[in-house]
């Protein structure tokens, strides 16, 4: 199912500065838009301010025929019509058009028009004289549009008619409604470069058209190429493939509908709550009725949880950190660092940072040690490595010196008397983590999320629910519930939620002659389950990325998750992805990744 325009005119159409600013987005887009290279779909924005077609025909090499697109979708012509500067007669426009057309076709280049939208002549006129142009500024896009057209269907391509669409939805007008910028909705007599809401309806109908001719099943890499409308003129991300562009919008639909049958509950387990205690009635017996009413609630499952598992350190809110080593790969700059993320107790980590890094999404990954994260572990746990070179900042974090004595997690004030239970001090470690990257430059406080597998699996559980600036998170197969038939759903053990001096018991699942102890055994005898904590990310969205320890029927208690989020009025925030083994494989880190890219990227 598919989830559906004298100085100041140049400055209009190039973007104030004109060849300085478009020179450095360009360049800073293509910083970041190298980074996605393994991302399953690539989307380029090669649009430029004051173009008209022949200045796309002298850039196509480098900005098109040099990225080995399998598509290219052109749009331009608005500056060869009404751009003083730039104008061009028709016969040359249709000249100049062809030759696009046919360099592309040459190049075995699968090529879509995209016809022009209206302008707004009234916008136009209160800051230039009409008399300027040899026709109104409307008539002349729309005879630029019947050449367009007419080049479609001589070489037998595909249009994209966008004109009708705008004209549709009754744009342009002088109102705020209007889908094209006036000083109505943006302060400034453009009349030509659409809004955001207008770069998203192009993004519509480009999407409309992938879904139609069964494009939308292959992975494809798209370059757009025209002007200052493809560029984004005057919205948030111009020149890429971020924020409020066109491409933007269309890489936010296109990687939706890859992730939306995960976040699509199966039928069979809509509403239903199984046995676990329900989260939304008070200590007093009342229950939730509003947000008021559910924001309450959710303090006290938060000091309920904190109480009975130990109250945490007082977080480290301005860390710093030592650069041990520094090593440049083709992606990103990879530092190992130490920092202190517990009082008193150092880690070493890796921060991988994307170049040309600024206010990007980071990511913390959380694993038995950090070198995994990194590629140089196990197969398909490489977390950091490739979120990086998706363009996310980094933090590769493990437990080494704990792991190798088997002993597995963080004790505070020490192993013989802690006083938090050690998954709740992971937790704790990896907020002290969110705050050292939260200072970062290079980093967009806002779009912090975290991930791990099987124990940092539970360890990006545990903290993400009970660390609220995590913005997401993904949760491969850590067991999401307790259950004792399952041996890798361990809450039970001494390092997760069972912690009792030494010495420790068995390692295993309980039994009559090896019983669990510690916390764990007063959870389940106060009725308690990790279904409690799930609901406290409401409304922060999270992946639950499921193998053999979370089976599709996770669903039940995902679903108090899904009535939390009522609440706030959100939907999609709860997901599943799953698979039969418990070993993370390429195609469920896909879904991971591509989480992320839609959640945390503008």
């Amino acid at each position: 199912m598919h989830f559906k325009i004298i100085i100041a005119w140049i400055l209009f159409f190039a973007g104030g500065n004109a060849a300085f600013a478009s020179a450095k987005l360009a360049k800073d887009s293509i910083q970041r838009e190298t980074t996605a290279k393994e991302a399953s779909w690539s989307i380029l924005n090669k649009g430029a301010g004051s173009n008209n077609s022949m200045d796309l025909l002298a850039r196509l090499d480098r900005d098109v025929l040099s990225e080995n697109p399998e598509m290219v979708f052109i749009m331009v012509g608005m500056h060869d019509m009404i751009n003083l500067h730039k104008f061009l007669d028709y016969g040359t426009f249709r000249k100049s058009y062809q030759q696009l057309i046919t360099r592309l076709k040459n190049a075995g280049i699968e090529t879509v028009l995209l016809n022009l939208t209206p302008v707004d002549t009234n916008a136009i006129s209160s800051r230039y004289e009409l008399s300027f142009f040899d026709a109104p500024p409307l008539t002349k896009i729309r005879t630029a549009n019947d050449i367009i057209a007419d080049l479609a269907r001589q070489n037998g391509l595909p249009l994209i008619d966008l004109y009708q669409k705008f004209i549709e939805r009754e744009s342009p007008n002088p109102g705020k409604s209007s889908l094209i910028m006036n000083v109505a909705n943006s302060g400034i007599p453009d009349g030509v470069h659409p809004t955001s809401a207008g770069n998203r309806l192009i993004a519509e109908q480009i999407f409309n058209f992938l879904v139609a001719t069964g494009k939308i099943a292959n992975k494809k890499r798209l370059v757009f190429f025209g002007d200052s409308i493809t560029f984004g003129q005057g919205v948030e991300g111009s020149g890429t493939s971020q924020g409020q562009t066109f491409p933007a919008y269309l890489k936010k639909m296109i990687q939706w509908d890859e992730l939306a049958p995960y976040f699509s509950i199966p039928y069979e387990y809509e509403e239903l709550e199984g046995d676990f205690s329900d989260p939304f009635v008070f200590n007093d017996g009342s229950s939730v009725e509003d947000l008021a009413d559910w924001k309450e609630r959710r303090k006290e499952i938060r000091d309920k949880w904190h109480g009975m598992m130990g109250k945490w350190p007082a977080m480290i809110t301005n860390p710093t950190f030592e650069v041990l080593e520094t090593e440049n790969t083709e992606d990103y700059v990879q530092r190992k660092v130490r920092f202190e993320w517990v009082p008193g107790q150092l880690t070493e980590g890796y921060l991988l940072l994307p170049y040309g890094a600024k206010n990007n999404p980071a990511v913390v990954t959380v694993y038995y040690e950090p070198e995994t994260a990194i590629g140089k572990g196990k197969p398909n746990r490489d977390f950091a490595a490739q979120l990086a070179k998706r363009g996310f900042v980094t933090l590769s974090l493990g437990t080494t010196e704990t792991t190798e004595n088997e002993t597995y997690s963080l004790y505070y004030p020490h192993i013989d008397s802690a006083s938090v239970q050690p998954l709740s001090l992971l937790a704790y470690a990896a907020g002290n983590a969110w705050h050292l990257l939260a200072q970062m430059p290079e980093v967009d406080e806002k779009r912090i999320g975290i991930t791990g597998h099987s124990y940092g699996g539970k360890w990006a559980m545990f903290a993400s629910c009970l660390f609220e600036n995590f913005a997401a998170a993904a949760w491969s197969d850590p067991g999401i519930v307790f259950e004792e038939d399952k041996p890798s759903v361990n809450y039970w053990e001494p390092w997760y939620l069972g912690y009792h001096p030494k010495p420790w018991r068995e390692r295993g699942i309980p039994t009559e002659e090896n019983p669990a102890r510690g916390l764990y055994t007063k959870l389940l005898e106060a009725d308690m389950n990790l279904h409690e904590l799930h609901v406290l990310m409401a409304p922060r969205p999270f992946l639950v990325s499921g193998g053999s320890e979370d089976p599709e029927n996770r669903w039940v208690p995902l679903n108090y998750s899904l009535r939390a989020n009522g609440f706030y009025e959100t939907e999609n925030r709860v997901g599943m992805s799953n698979r039969p083994t418990h070993a993370p494989t390429p195609e469920s880190n896909e879904i991971i990744y591509s989480f992320f890219e839609y959640y945390l990227v503008p």
